[in-house]
């Protein structure tokens, strides 16, 4: 007896999807969930040589970088409503649409990223000068690469929104890298809270 192979088909399934039922999704939130843990364990490390080293902190941090921080978490704020709107317009297939998001958000985010140089430039100790620096260093630096990392992925979107041709990848792609900059969003709200949240309102230098 002869069996019978049963074939399934699927030329009438779409060739791409959004959000959660698209593979990539998936992998950009085990990104998120992996930087996010490197991010939360450089948190603990600070607050842990908080509780052992005396005085604390060695070096304050001046008050006027942390105003500079403050500016520096605003504008990453602003460009969460615009990645939301390109992230929209990818899935209905506006090109006009992520154009504008993506240049509304990577804007601000690229003065944010200035801001956050000039912090790192204007510190009062070197990474190496003890563990409190070296732990500040560390966190300022991953959560800035996050950031220039997004930046620089939606600076390479803009180009080919503008010199096309645009695929349904493209779209994809775009809307996908929306969690990713949520995640960026978050870490620069970390590291205010930890860092210069006490700074700006416990005075300082």
């Amino acid at each position: 007896m002869t069996g019978q192979r049963r074939v399934l088909e699927v030329g009438g399934l779409p060739t791409h999807a959004f959000g959660h039922r698209d593979p990539l999704w998936w992998a950009v939130i085990l990104l998120v969930c992996i930087e996010g843990t490197m991010l939360v364990l450089l948190t603990l490390s600070y607050f842990y040589l908080r509780d052992r080293m005396t005085p604390w902190p060695v070096d304050p941090i001046p008050r006027a970088l942390a105003w500079v921080a403050t500016v520096e978490l605003a504008l990453w704020l602003i460009s969460a409503a615009p990645t939301h709107l390109a992230g929209k317009a990818a899935i209905r297939g506006s090109v006009r649409g992520m154009r504008n998001g993506l240049i509304a958000a990577t804007v601000p985010a690229i003065v944010g990223l200035v801001c956050r140089f000039v912090i790192m430039r204007a510190l009062p100790f070197d990474w190496d000068a003890n563990a409190y620096a070296s732990v500040v260093w560390t966190l300022l630096g991953a959560q800035w690469f996050h950031g220039l990392t997004g930046a620089g992925e939606n600076v390479l979107y803009i180009v080919l929104l503008f010199r096309g041709p645009v695929e349904h990848k493209h779209r994809v792609d775009i809307q996908v890298s929306t969690p990713l900059w949520y995640f960026v969003i978050a870490g620069a709200t970390l590291v205010w809270l930890v860092l210069f949240l006490g700074p700006l309102l416990g005075g300082g230098r």
